[in-house]
């Protein structure tokens, strides 16, 4: 009776381990959504991350599945940046969402929270480059992004 119980319980820890394992080391959720610096009926209004109000769409335009790598990268003054490199379908996309929002934001978020939200001032299409934001936000979306 004993070992059937030790064969009970060992199973259960492998189910419970099956269940939360996966939760707990899941990868944060990266989005690239179009945004607006003014109301917009249906979008959600959220601070950006520099305290500003921005709506943002429901609809992701694009996420890492879109994305082929991101890499860490320094301006010429020194200053940390983030390059993301996009799939060939995710360079459409963002072509596609950078034409539609030319002198509008387009807004970053990590598991639903926004972390950029820069207005488009030209085209993008195969790299964007993530500048203007604090370290940690850089060290984040670093730690965060895994290629499927």
């Amino acid at each position: 009776m004993k070992g059937k119980s030790l064969v009970i319980l060992v199973l259960i820890a492998v189910l419970l381990a099956g269940v939360f394992l996966p939760v707990l080391y899941a990868q944060a959720a990266l989005e690239i959504r179009a945004a607006s610096s003014t109301a917009v009926a249906g979008w959600q209004r959220m601070e950006g991350s520099d305290g500003r109000a921005v709506w943002v769409s429901p609809v992701s335009a694009l996420t890492s599945t879109d994305l082929a790598r991101v890499e860490p990268r320094q301006q010429a003054d020194g200053s940390p940046t983030v390059v993301f490199v996009f799939t060939d379908a995710g360079a459409r996309k963002m072509a596609a969402l950078s034409a539609a929002q030319a002198s509008k934001p387009i807004a970053l978020l990590l598991d639903g929270t926004p972390v950029w939200a820069p207005t488009v001032r030209a085209a993008i299409e195969k790299e964007a480059v993530l500048s203007g934001v604090t370290p940690e936000v850089i060290q984040r979306v670093l730690a965060t992004f895994k290629p499927q």
